[in-house]
């Protein structure tokens, strides 16, 4: 059995090189832009991988004066997959929003999603949410949270 660790930082603690290494996993394992790519701009190639930098990512997924988590999990010493995460309030309830969630395509059906969601839990968080249509990503989400898709509350989104 590979020895898994997954380890939780606040924002304030994700060095560069951690976000270097996030950056190449999520480069080399996240996805493809489609053939209609090309209308949000010319970084979107049809084809091509989508692509983030590690400047992106802290400025986009760790900003300043949020209250966001990363959270990594390492299998056998490597970088297996990663989770970004925001908080904050909203009409009296904390919601928690995962912003990214990549797996490593060959740690995949592992479970390390729902691990690395699980790291991500708190107990007065009243909301999730997960930028996703990833189905497995979805289905991982579902497991960790205790619902489905068909109970989703839309009338506070």
């Amino acid at each position: 059995m590979a020895k898994q660790l997954y380890e939780k930082f606040d924002a304030g603690q994700v060095t560069d090189d951690m976000l270097a290494e996030a950056s190449l996993l999520f480069n080399e394992n996240y996805g493809i832009w489609g053939k209609d790519a090309a209308i949000l701009g010319p970084f979107a190639k049809p084809g091509s991988r989508v692509r983030l930098s590690k400047d992106r990512l802290r400025g986009q997924y760790l900003p300043d004066g949020a209250a966001c988590s990363y959270v990594q999990v390492t299998v056998d010493g490597h970088l297996a997959g990663n989770a970004f995460a925001c908080r904050w309030l909203f009409s009296g309830k904390t919601v928690c929003w995962i912003t990214q969630l990549v797996v490593k395509y060959d740690f995949r059906e592992r479970g390390l999603a729902s691990g690395l969601l699980n790291q991500l839990r708190e107990d007065d968080d009243d909301i999730y949410s997960l930028i996703s249509s990833h189905p497995a990503a979805c289905m991982a989400a579902a497991k960790v949270f205790g619902n489905s898709i068909n109970l989703v509350n839309l009338d506070f989104i």
